[in-house]
């Protein structure tokens, strides 16, 4: 039966030879059970073993940023954090309002008893609106979204697949997906008895988080491997949002679609564009200083 073994090379170095009984710990030897062997291994030769097995995980490069890797995440997670607590409030606000005061209101006609309804919905998709659009002021990162001028100059310097949409026709896309969005919100909420803070609404809105972070890598950082990388998440969150939604309601699911039709050829087109453009690193890289 063989057992590995440490032995002293030339200089402070320690070579790790033998067999059977090992264990591997982030893809380096280390010694389990030594034997023979142990009794004359000092305690200097097992702290730099233990050391050196747990230098980073087999296969992954040395140059990954990892310190901007999880800022990513941190930052997504702050963002949902902070929205639960706006829906939290909203929950406690609404239920405090005394919305049957508006059906006293006859202004031009308009009264009775449907309005104090309307005027709650319209508030409602008000508020969803704003989210599809505008989430990103929860987020503590730049998430801005490319304008038509900065799509085009990005045409002329990045090689584009040719069944790749025109510019004009992202913030039309994109407008009428945020109001589906809104439109199908609204009808969850009203299926779930008027609550914001419930799980197919959290679900939908973790995706936001999700697709404002994706942003700040794509569009701010140029970080276009880790983009291609990451759009599985933001796919996987708006396929998950849309069975929510339909779950509650067939309607619901049917009207957020779209944006999850849409998201899936973004994936696509984010993919070819990165296989045109020379295949840049699919995990942020350390940024070497220059030397003075």
């Amino acid at each position: 039966r063989r057992f590995w073994a440490v032995q002293r090379t030339s200089g402070s170095g320690y070579a790790v030879r033998g067999g059977s009984d090992v264990g591997t710990v982030a893809g380096v030897a280390t010694v389990r059970r030594m034997k023979a062997w142990k009794p004359i291994l000092s305690p200097l030769a097992f702290s730099r073993l233990r050391r050196a097995s747990a230098v980073r995980p087999r296969g992954l490069p040395d140059d990954v940023d990892w310190g901007q890797a999880w800022g990513y995440i941190y930052a997504t997670l702050v963002q949902f954090g902070l929205i639960s607590c706006a829906l939290k409030a909203l929950d406690f606000v609404f239920c405090r309002l005394h919305w049957d005061a508006l059906a006293k209101i006859n202004l031009l006609g308009l009264g009775g008893a449907a309005l104090p309804g309307r005027v709650k919905s319209t508030t409602v998709f008000l508020f969803f609106l704003f989210m599809a659009f505008r989430s990103r002021v929860f987020s503590p990162l730049d998430n801005s979204r490319p304008t038509l001028s900065s799509e085009t100059k990005e045409i002329q310097e990045r090689k584009r697949p040719s069944w790749c949409p025109p510019p004009i026709a992202f913030p039309i896309i994109w407008t009428t997906i945020g109001i589906l969005r809104a439109a199908s919100s609204l009808i969850v909420w009203n299926a779930l008895g008027g609550k914001f803070l419930v799980g197919p609404i959290m679900i939908f809105l973790g995706h936001l988080c999700v697709g404002d972070t994706w942003n700040s890598i794509n569009n701010v950082d140029k970080l276009y491997g880790v983009a291609t990388l990451t759009m599985v998440f933001v796919v996987a969150t708006v396929c998950l949002a849309d069975y929510a939604y339909f779950t509650v309601s067939r309607k619901a699911g049917l009207v957020l679609a779209p944006s999850a039709v849409w998201i899936v050829t973004a994936s696509f087109l984010v993919f070819s564009i990165w296989k045109l453009n020379d295949r840049p690193p699919l995990y942020p890289v350390k940024k070497t200083s220059s030397p003075p």
